[in-house]
């Protein structure tokens, strides 16, 4: 449905064997990039917010919400996804693939890529470590002997001092687990409300019509500059 609605242009090209400067081919005018009127787009209101489920495509997550696959052009751009092979959370089978491929084996997979902090309280609840910053084998493998810990700090409340080891306050995220979490975060996106839904359908149809103009051939098609033609 999506590339139905996208008007076409007349791109001039020399086909094969052919000697004449005005031969052309009638394409899609891919440019004409279907999007949602900026005062829905920012308006989380008209928004659902979804998990996607398993390996759930755009057109089954539409047929859910809307009825029908021919809407999941509305579920990409609700979320900007362009390139859905990169921001679409892979099927089981891909997302095994793509870590063999990339790490190598198996048990390649089970290395630390690096570690990171977990969020540390004094005893009056205020924060005097962040979590999930990043830290390497260094800071994690430091003891809680003073002089050696990894995070030290005053506690009022306790009157003292308090040493922690880095095994205490940081843990190890090994290759799957980095690729996991970057793979199920694309789970989370919005979905527009079928309220909504033919107002997007009326601004596919508007990107998709020619305004008068020189190059206007109909409303849906329009001439391109010939590169192969000069004037003298």
């Amino acid at each position: 449905m999506y590339f139905k609605k996208l008007p076409n242009i007349k791109y001039h090209t020399k086909l094969p064997g052919s000697n004449s400067s005005l031969d052309s081919v009638i394409a899609k005018n891919l440019f004409r990039r279907g999007k949602i009127r900026a005062d829905i787009f920012n308006n989380v209101s008209l928004f659902t917010k979804y998990s996607i489920i398993g390996d759930e495509r755009p057109e089954q997550v539409s047929e859910k919400f809307y009825g029908s696959p021919l809407y999941d052009w509305v579920i990409l751009i609700s979320n900007n996804v362009i390139d859905i092979t990169n921001e679409w959370p892979l099927s089981q089978q891909t997302f095994y693939d793509y870590l063999i491929e990339k790490y190598g084996s198996e048990e390649a997979l089970n290395n630390i890529k690096y570690y990171k902090t977990l969020e540390v309280t004094n005893s009056a609840g205020q924060i005097v470590q962040n979590e999930d910053l990043i830290v390497d084998a260094t800071f994690y493998n430091k003891s809680s002997l003073s002089g050696f810990a990894a995070l030290e700090y005053y506690d009022e409340n306790l009157a003292s001092m308090v040493q922690k080891a880095g095994s205490e306050i940081s843990i190890p995220v090994t290759n799957i687990d980095y690729e996991n979490e970057i793979n199920e975060n694309k789970r989370n996106i919005f979905i527009l409300r079928s309220q909504y839904l033919q107002d997007a359908l009326n601004d596919l149809e508007d990107i998709g019509t020619y305004k008068q103009s020189s190059d206007y051939i109909s409303d849906s098609l329009k001439n391109t500059d010939n590169i192969y033609t000069t004037s003298v």
